[in-house]
């Protein structure tokens, strides 16, 4: 029952991907067979029962818990790039503090070997 839906589904896509034709009978002929088309996919649903139903809810929640779960990882790990750069662009400001006290030294105990 399921996989006519989804072939009623699949034949609804196709004519609405289909490349637009400037002749008005194929606009007229593809505008039939998608009402024709639509008409099927809505009789099958009104002949499916509980069951499938069921059973289409149930994928439903769990694909919507695999969507729930990698849009909190995404967000998670964007978290994480944002911390470790800001780690990184503070560890450059101390590590360019730190030569440039370093070079100032230097140059101080250079200055007192030569005088």
């Amino acid at each position: 029952m399921l996989s006519r839906l989804v072939l009623g589904f699949s034949f609804f896509m196709s004519a609405l991907m289909a490349a637009p034709v400037t002749a008005t009978e194929d606009e007229q002929l593809t505008q039939t067979v998608f009402e024709l088309e639509r008409s099927v996919a809505i009789l099958q649903l009104s002949k499916a029962n509980l069951d499938d139903y069921q059973t289409m809810h149930s994928k439903v929640v769990s694909l919507e818990s695999r969507v729930s779960f990698l849009g909190n990882v995404t967000f998670l790990l964007c978290v994480g790039l944002v911390i470790v750069f800001f780690q990184l662009h503070r560890q450059k400001k101390r590590f360019l503090f730190l030569e440039e006290r370093l070079e100032s030294r230097s140059l101080e105990k250079t200055q007192q070997k030569i005088s």
